[in-house]
């Protein structure tokens, strides 16, 4: 979860990967945890993914947030909000939740 630049010759130019958090430079570093990402390199936190949506671990960045199954969202990286009572949304990223068909119903979510 490190690179650093040809020539370095200092392991503190040993610096975390986008998608990966540390607490020094020349540290090793960890893969965000699914649900964050961070899209800058060197030391610093992961940022948590907005609500309704996912991600895999080590993202680096916000796009790769997607809208969970059984949310709707117009782009990826932005909130997404539950579908309404009596529709679905079976798959993940941009979309909109469809009617349940006649004679059926769905909880929101």
């Amino acid at each position: 979860g490190t690179s650093a630049a040809s020539g370095s010759n200092e392991l503190i130019d040993c610096k975390c990967m986008a998608g990966y958090n540390g607490t020094s430079d020349g540290a090793a570093c960890t893969a965000c945890d699914a649900d964050t990402y961070k899209s800058a390199t060197g030391v610093g936190q992961c940022s948590a993914c907005p609500v309704g949506t996912s991600a895999a671990s080590g993202s680096n960045e916000l796009i790769d947030c997607k809208c969970m199954a059984g949310y709707n969202g117009t782009s990826d990286g932005a909130a997404c909000t539950a579908c309404d009572a009596d529709t679905y949304k079976s798959a993940t990223g941009v979309g909109q939740c469809s009617a349940c068909p006649v004679g059926t119903s769905a909880a929101s979510g």
